[in-house]
C-alpha cells in the first residue's frame, strides 16, 4: 500500500495491519509526523526505544527507497531477516562482509526497483563506483544511523560519515522532496548543535530535533571493583552463578572475548566469543544463535552489541573499562528492551585505561603523519597509484590512521579518488598548504574528556550511576535513580573471591588453549599456537630467548610434552601424511621441533618442501603495519616438489600477522596443486605494533 507522502497517513492502521504493534511507544508518532512535515529530522532517543520504526514504517508509505546507513553490521543482519519475515518488506546490505558477488546481487535488486530498504555501511561510501550507484538510486529517504559519528563534537567520529552529507546534497539534486532523517541515542548538546547545522538542507531547511529523555528504569547499574585478569575471571564465575536468562560480556579487546570465553567454558558455562576478527560466515552464525536463544551468553567486542536487535537480554557485562561514558551507555542499553528488569555490570580496573589511551593514540593523526601519505599518493616506478593497502604499503602506519587521513586529505581537496578499471585509486591534487587539523584536536579532547567521565564513573566519583549517564548524554533534569549500586548499595552485594578462585584462574591462563582460526583463502583448517605473547608466561619468555641461540637446537623438555599433547586432538580428526617446517633462518630448533613432532604423528618431517623463491626484503617484526607484513612475502614462497598425498601439519615457530602462514598455505595450494588439509601450528603467537615495528 503506497500512501501520497504530501499528507500525512493513517499511522495507526499501518502500524496495526503492517507491523502488528498494538499502538506507537511515546514519542514514535509525533517523530514520524515531523519526518512526514518537516522532511529533517533529527531523533535522539535511548537505546532500545523503538527508533528503527522511525523509517520502517515511512518506507512503506514512500513511493521509493529508504537508504539506510549504517556501521552497525549485526543490526543490518537482524533487521533485514525481521523485515522480510516479520513485515514483508524487502530489505538487503552492501557491505564488506559479505562477497562481491553477493554484493552485485543487491545492487542489481537495488537498479531493478525489488529492494524497499537498503542499508550500507558509511565506509562504502568512499567507494567511487558504490557511492556513484547509491546517488543514482530512486531514494525518497536517507537515514543516517548513529547520526553522532557525523560531529567532530561526538564520542565516535568518523571521517566516512563526512561522505553522507555529500551523498544527501547528490540526491537533493535529483530528488528536492528527499527525507533525511538522523538517529542516534548518544548526543550532547553540543554534539546536537553541530548535528543540525550539517544536516542543515541546500535550501536553508533546518532540521527538526526530537529529542526523548534518556532514563532506562527498568536497568539496575552496578560497578566493581577489580584487580587484573585472575580477579576479573574469578568475579564473571560468580556474576554468572547470580544472574539468568541472555547476556553479553563485552571486552575492550578480541583477545579478551577469547580468553574469557574459554576460561568460563573451562568452567562449564556454555559461553563463545565473538568479534570482528572472525570469518563472516561465523559471525552470522554466531549472531542467530544468539538471537534466537540458542546461545544464552556471548562475548564480544562492540562489533556485535552495537547493533544487536534482541529485545530479551537480561544482563549485560562490561569486562574492561569502555573508551568512553557515551559508549558505555550505548552498550549497556542494549539490556531490557523489553522493559522487563536487567542489569548492567562493569568490571572497574583502574589499569584498563591503558589499553584505552593507546586506542585514542592510534586514531589520534598528527601533520608528520598526513605528510607521510601525502609522500605515498604518487605514481611508482610501473606508472600506478596505489589503492588504500598500497598506501598503508608505503607509509607504514597503523592501519586506522591511514583511513582517517586519506578520508580527511580527500574531504580537504588534497587528494582524489579515482576508478581505474574497478581498482580505487588515490592521487594528490595541487592543492598546496598545510591540512587542518583542527578536527582531530577536537576530537583528542573530546575523546579524553569522555574516558576520563568514564573512569570516574567507575571509580565512585559521580553518586547515582544511572543519573551519570543521563546527564553525559545531555539529560539535565536527570534525578537520582535509588537503584543502581551508588544509590542501594545493600542491594548490591560483593561475591566473595578467594586466594583458591585465583590461583585456579592463572593456571588456566597460563596453560590455556589458543587456536589459529581457519582461513578461507588459501584454504587452512583451524590449528593451534601453544604459548600466548599477551600474557608473557615463563615458557613463552624463555622460548623467546632461546629460539635463535645455537645452544638450544631442541624445544624445552616441557614445552615439547605441552606440543605433543595439543597435537592429539589434530591426529584425531585429521589424517596426517607429513609435518611440513616453514622455511627460517633464524628459528635453530626448527629441524629438531620438526622430527620431534613427526615422531609423535609417526610421520615424516619434510623440512625443506616449502622455499622461499624470492627472500622477503624483511623480516616480519621489522615492519610497521599487517599490510606491510603481507606485502612483504606475498608471491614469494613455493614449494620445492610434489607435497604428500594425505594431511600436512604446517609447522613454525611463532605467528603475529598470520601472513606468512598464509604464504605457505598459497604455496601449497597453488604452486603444489594441494588438495588436502592445511594445519597450521606454532608455538608462540605474539602481536605486533601497528604504526611501529616490533611486538606489544
Amino acid at each position: 500500500m503506497l500512501v501520497d507522502a504530501t499528507v500525512t497517513p493513517d499511522l495507526d492502521s499501518i502500524l496495526r495491519e503492517r507491523f502488528h504493534f498494538p499502538a506507537f511507544r511515546p514519542g514514535q508518532r509525533e517523530a514520524i509526523e515531523a519526518l512526514f512535515g518537516q522532511g529533517r529530522l533529527i531523533c535522539i532517543q535511548p537505546t532500545g526505544h523503538g527508533k528503527s520504526l522511525l523509517y520502517q514504517l515511512p518506507a512503506v508509505i514512500l513511493g521509493g527507497m529508504t537508504l539506510v546507513i549504517s556501521p552497525l553490521l549485526a543490526l543490518m543482519r537482524d533487521q533485514i531477516g525481521q523485515l522480510q519475515e516479520r513485515f514483508r518488506i524487502a530489505a538487503a546490505t552492501i557491505n564488506s562482509d559479505q562477497s562481491d558477488e553477493e554484493n552485485q546481487q543487491v545492487r542489481q535488486r537495488a537498479q531493478a526497483g525489488r529492494l524497499r530498504i537498503l542499508f550500507v555501511a558509511p565506509e562504502q561510501l568512499d567507494n567511487l563506483e558504490t557511492y556513484r550507484f547509491l546517488a543514482a538510486l530512486p531514494v525518497d529517504l536517507l537515514v543516517v544511523d548513529e547520526a553522532h559519528c557525523i560531529s567532530t563534537w561526538g564520542h565516535d567520529f568518523r571521517p566516512s560519515y563526512r561522505q553522507i552529507m555529500h551523498a544527501v546534497h547528490e540526491l537533493e539534486k535529483a530528488r528536492p522532496a528527499l527525507r533525511v532523517l538522523g538517529l542516534t541515542a548518544t548526543a550532547n548538546r553540543r554534539t546536537e548543535a553541530d548535528i543540525v547545522e550539517q544536516f542543515r538542507g541546500t535550501d536553508g531547511r533546518a532540521a527538526v530535533i526530537h529529542r526523548e529523555p534518556m532514563d532506562r528504569p527498568n536497568i539496575s547499574l552496578r560497578v566493581v571493583p577489580v584487580k587484573g585478569l585472575d580477579d576479573k575471571l574469578s568475579m564473571l564465575t560468580a556474576i554468572l552463578e547470580e544472574v539468568e536468562g541472555c547476556g553479553i560480556l563485552y571486552c575492550a579487546t578480541r583477545e579478551q572475548t577469547e580468553i574469557v570465553a574459554g576460561y568460563l567454558s573451562a568452567s562449564g558455562h556454555d559461553i563463545v566469543a565473538y568479534h570482528a576478527g572472525l570469518d563472516p560466515e561465523r559471525k552470522r552464525e554466531l549472531q542467530t544463535a544468539f538471537t534466537s536463544g540458542s546461545q544464552q551468553v556471548i562475548t564480544a567486542t562492540n562489533a556485535l552489541g552495537m547493533g544487536i536487535d534482541k529485545p530479551d537480554i537480561r544482563f549485560i557485562v562490561h569486562v574492561d573499562v569502555p573508551g568512553s561514558i557515551t559508549a558505555y551507555y550505548q552498550e549497556v542499553g542494549r539490556a531490557g528492551r523489553d522493559g522487563r528488569p536487567a542489569t548492567g555490570i562493569l568490571l572497574f580496573d583502574q589499569r584498563d585505561q591503558e589499553v584505552q589511551r593507546y586506542f585514542i593514540r592510534s586514531a589520534q593523526p598528527d601533520l608528520e603523519d598526513f605528510d607521510k601519505v601525502l609522500a605515498t599518493v604518487i605514481e611508482d616506478d610501473h606508472g600506478e597509484l596505489p589503492g588504500r593497502t598500497g598506501v598503508a604499503v608505503r607509509c607504514g602506519l597503523h592501519p586506522t590512521k591511514v583511513v582517517v587521513i586519506l578520508a580527511e586529505l580527500v574531504e580537504q581537496g588534497f587528494v582524489e579518488k579515482r576508478l581505474v578499471g574497478r581498482r580505487q585509486v588515490y592521487a594528490g591534487t595541487s592543492e598546496s598548504g598545510a591540512p587542518d587539523l583542527l578536527r582531530y584536536e577536537r576530537q583528542l579532547e573530546v575523546r579524553t574528556a569522555e574516558l576520563e567521565a568514564i573512569l570516574r564513573y567507575g571509580g565512585g566519583q559521580v553518586g547515582c550511576l544511572m543519573q551519570a549517564l543521563r546527564v553525559a548524554l545531555g539529560d539535565e533534569a536527570a534525578s537520582p535513580c535509588e537503584r543502581c549500586s551508588a544509590c542501594a548499595p545493600n542491594h548490591h552485594p560483593r561475591a566473595e573471591i578467594t586466594d583458591d578462585d585465583h590461583a585456579a584462574a592463572r593456571r588456566w591462563v597460563a596453560s590455556r588453549e589458543l587456536p589459529i582460526p581457519a582461513s578461507r583463502y588459501p584454504r587452512m583448517a583451524p590449528g593451534v599456537t601453544l604459548l600466548d605473547g599477551e600474557t608473557r608466561g615463563p615458557l613463552f619468555v624463555d622460548f623467546m630467548r632461546q629460539r635463535a641461540s645455537s645452544a638450544h637446537t631442541q624445544l624445552d623438555d616441557a614445552l615439547l610434552a605441552m606440543l605433543e599433547k595439543r597435537l592429539d586432538p589434530l591426529r584425531a580428526a585429521h589424517k596426517f601424511a607429513a609435518v611440513v617446517a616453514l622455511p627460517s633462518g633464524t628459528w635453530a630448533q626448527r629441524q629438531g621441533a620438526s622430527e620431534g613432532v613427526a615422531q609423535h604423528l609417526g610421520v615424516p618431517a619434510l623440512a625443506d618442501l616449502l622455499v622461499w623463491s624470492q627472500t622477503p626484503r624483511k623480516r616480519q617484526g621489522e615492519l610497521l603495519n599487517n599490510d606491510q607484513r603481507r606485502d612483504n612475502v606475498k608471491g614469494r614462497m613455493t614449494v620445492s616438489g610434489p607435497p604428500p598425498t594425505g594431511a600436512i601439519l604446517l609447522l613454525d615457530d611463532y605467528y603475529g600477522s598470520a601472513a606468512t602462514l598464509r604464504e605457505a598455505g598459497r604455496a601449497l595450494r597453488k604452486d603444489g596443486g594441494f588438495e588436502h588439509d592445511i594445519v597450521p601450528v606454532t608455538v608462540a603467537r605474539v602481536r605486533w605494533r601497528l604504526g611501529a615495528s616490533g611486538m606489544i
